[in-house]
């Protein structure tokens, strides 16, 4: 395992301890639901009541969730997604789209849904998974877990969440993605040893 993939993985593996944490700290059994607001002790937030003053939440809700499957999944994804990536672009970029990407997807939900409150790291790895697709071997495991990721989102938005559509926190950041992928594209053909970003 490469140093950028075991950092990689390390991201993903926090995101699960610190849903231990706070059910430890809440009191309760691990599976059990973790509810919204209660998570707003530990970064989680309605969207209208976002400020200048708590930006620092559009990063710390990245790590917190409500349903422990839906924890699970969002870790598995940025564990192996952003090693794939990790082996065309440098880890630092990697980590950096994943957070900010995920951040423009919790900005762009609070402000499209200020009643709604804004947790999770599925737009987060929605970013890493829009570049995974343009850059990518379409016969690699991360592309394919990529793939994996986009169609739960988008079926879990369509017929489970009940919004008309996918939600606009998650289309932000896969925009992103796909602009950073793009980038990435015009980077590699003046490189021909074929990797788009060396790993530092």
């Amino acid at each position: 395992m490469t140093r950028g993939s075991a950092i990689l993985w390390i991201w993903a593996a926090s995101i699960v301890l610190v849903w231990i944490a706070v059910a430890v700290d809440l009191g309760q059994p691990l599976w059990v639901r973790q509810h919204s607001i209660d998570l707003t002790a530990y970064g989680a937030f309605e969207g209208r009541t976002l400020t200048v003053g708590h930006g620092w939440k559009l990063l710390a809700s990245q790590w917190l969730h409500v349903k422990f499957p839906h924890m699970v999944f969002n870790a598995v994804i940025i564990g192996l997604v952003g090693s794939a990536l990790t082996r065309r672009v440098s880890w630092p970029l990697v980590l950096a789209l994943g957070l900010i990407g995920g951040a423009f997807g919790q900005l762009a939900s609070a402000l499209a849904q200020p009643d709604a409150y804004v947790s999770g790291a599925s737009q987060a790895y929605l970013a890493l998974c829009a570049t995974a697709l343009v850059v990518l071997d379409r016969k690699s495991v991360g592309w394919w877990s990529a793939v994996v990721g986009v169609t739960v989102s988008v079926a879990l938005d369509l017929f489970v969440s009940g919004h008309e559509g996918v939600k606009p926190g998650h289309i932000v950041p896969f925009v992103i993605g796909l602009i950073v992928g793009g980038v990435f594209l015009l980077l590699d053909r003046h490189r021909p040893d074929g990797v788009v970003v060396r790993r530092t």
